[in-house]
This record gives C-alpha cells, structure tokens and sequence, in this order.
C-alpha cells in the first residue's frame, strides 16, 4: 500500500476562446499553469524530514513493545504443540467422529483457537497502529505539499513513483522537506499503540515501515 495518497489532478474548464489573439494568448498561458505538474517524492519525504524521522522511530518502539508480547506466547505454543502430539499417538485408531467428541481433543482446539486469536490481534494491533500514524502524518504533510504546488503555480502533484522521466526543476520534494522541517508543529509525530478493533474494514498500513 502506497505510503501517501497522490494528489488529485484539478479539473479544467476550458472557456470559449477569445476574439483577440492577446486574449487568446492570455488563456493559453492561464492553462499551462494551471495544468503544469510537480513532482514529489514521498519517500524521501518520510525518509529525511524530521516528521518521518520521529513516525519511524516512534513505530519501532510499538514494534519491539509488540515482538516481546508475541515472543511471550512462546510457552503456550510449545504447549500446545507437545498436547498436540501426545493425542495424535492416544486418538491414533478412533474414528473421525470419535476424535471430534473427545473431550481433550476439544479443549485443544479450544486452546489453539484462542492462542491464534491472541497472536493475530498483535499483528492487527502493529498494522493498525502503522495505518493510523501514517494517516496523521499524511495530514499534516499534505497542506504543505499543496502550499508549495500552488506556489509553483501547478495544478497537479504526482508521485515520482509513478513518473518515468522528470526535470530535477520539477521536483518539489526538497521544498517540501525544507518547510517541514522550518515549522515546529510539523516536526513531530504522534504515534501511539492501536487496537486492530479501530480500523476493521480499513486498508492496512504500508509494508517496510
């Protein structure tokens, strides 16, 4: 999943043209701005600016906080595993009917259910805590971002990911960074540890934060 949303492309309505050729000339020069396209790189934005900065190393803390609770569940699973063989070798001759009426056999599925559960909510809780983080970063940067678009007189931001070959005079990630990095309520991140309760139904966060 893409780390930012790419700004949408403004609509145009073009007007019928002018009578006169320096009218005409004015609204060709009014189009190419209002079309003209900039160019950001998000991931450097997250990379070097101190906002993206903070987010990584605030999200690596909810990750070490969530690695130990997962590697806490060690015992349980070595348990279970250990149950599991002692009744593979008891239900060895019973019939499928009888393995599934077994009381043993029940209360493991009932164990292996519940540690699956456990261990599926901290991942949730990782990947919604990432979505969440990234979402608020992504507000504060966007602002920013249309800020310089609009002072370059563009019309249109576009991913460089998405770009095969650009002017370096088109790029606006530096800018960017610079005007981030210039106002202290966009120096820091807030990230704090997400249950997976708060974004069921949403898209999970972006791999290799």
């Amino acid at each position: 999943m893409r780390l930012f949303s790419i700004v949408s492309a403004t609509a145009i309505a073009v007007a019928a043209f002018a009578a006169t050729p320096d009218a005409s000339a004015q609204r060709n020069r009014n189009n190419t701005q209002s079309t003209t396209a900039v160019v950001v790189n998000y991931q450097r934005v997250l990379s070097e600016s101190a906002i993206g900065r903070d987010l990584q190393s605030k999200l690596q803390g909810v990750r070490t906080q969530i690695n130990t609770e997962a590697q806490s569940l060690a015992p349980e699973r070595q348990s279970i595993e250990q149950e599991a063989q002692r009744l593979q070798g008891t239900l060895r001759n019973q019939s499928a009917e009888q393995i599934r009426s077994n009381a043993q056999a029940q209360a493991l599925a009932q164990r292996q259910q519940q540690f699956q559960a456990r261990a599926t909510a901290l991942q949730g809780d990782l990947e919604c805590t990432q979505l969440i983080a990234l979402r608020d970063v992504d507000l504060q940067i966007q602002p920013i971002v249309r800020s310089v678009m609009q002072s370059r007189g563009a019309g249109i931001v576009v991913d460089s990911r998405n770009v095969t070959l650009s002017a370096p005079e088109f790029d606006i990630t530096a800018a960017v960074i610079q005007q981030l990095d210039g106002n202290q309520a966009t120096r820091t991140a807030t990230v704090s540890r997400r249950p997976v309760s708060e974004c069921q139904g949403q898209q999970p966060a972006a791999a290799g934060q």
